[in-house]
């Protein structure tokens, strides 16, 4: 019996252990992101996924920024991407000017701020008034 245990932990050893960047297909660091997360105290509990997507997220911006960036880099003749051409690639793109700027960019619709959400009346009092 004995001998049975010992084969499946060494079955266990040999799965080689891969990171959860790379089980995900990205560049970004899944688990010091999900670190940083459980750090800053945002909130009291979060799903596995938040940090995957984040870093997800964070790899997008950064790509998107170095990508325009590189290409201005390109026009001006120069191989070193400087904090200038990274402004210029942000004040170029209007997504990535919204994102930085605090906005959430949205395929359609406005952005309703909360004051306004609270301040509006229910729905089911609106069609009571409307059946009178």
């Amino acid at each position: 019996c004995s001998g049975g245990l010992s084969e499946g932990s060494e079955a266990k050893a040999k799965k080689s252990r891969s990171s959860r960047s790379s089980r995900a297909g990205l560049l970004f660091p899944v688990s010091r992101v999900d670190r940083q997360l459980r750090r800053g105290r945002f909130a009291e509990r979060f799903g596995a996924r938040a940090p995957v997507y984040l870093a997800a997220v964070l790899q997008w911006v950064t790509h998107e920024t170095m990508d325009a960036a590189g290409k201005i880099s390109k026009k001006s003749k120069q191989q070193r991407i400087s904090p200038s051409h990274l402004q210029a690639a942000v004040r170029k793109s209007s997504l990535l000017k919204q994102l930085l700027r605090g906005g959430v960019p949205r395929r359609g619709g406005r952005a309703v701020p909360r004051s306004q959400r609270v301040a509006s009346p229910p729905k089911k009092e609106t069609t009571k008034s409307k059946k009178r």
